[in-house]
């Protein structure tokens, strides 16, 4: 397989959406296993507060 990343004249615009594209990408994922991580601390608390005995 042979990849051209000659993007010629338009390479100013091309590239530059690429990596946009990639941070973007990157800041969803970190969000969303961020946001995963809090949800499941937050479960486990409450799941730890519903066994407690009430007073």
């Amino acid at each position: 397989m042979h990849f051209d990343f000659d993007a010629g004249k338009y390479a100013v615009y091309v590239w530059p959406a690429f990596a946009l594209t990639a941070a973007v990408f990157g800041w969803m994922i970190a969000d969303s296993l961020l946001a995963a991580r809090r949800w499941r601390a937050e479960a486990e608390r409450r799941q730890a507060e519903a066994k407690e005995p009430r007073k």
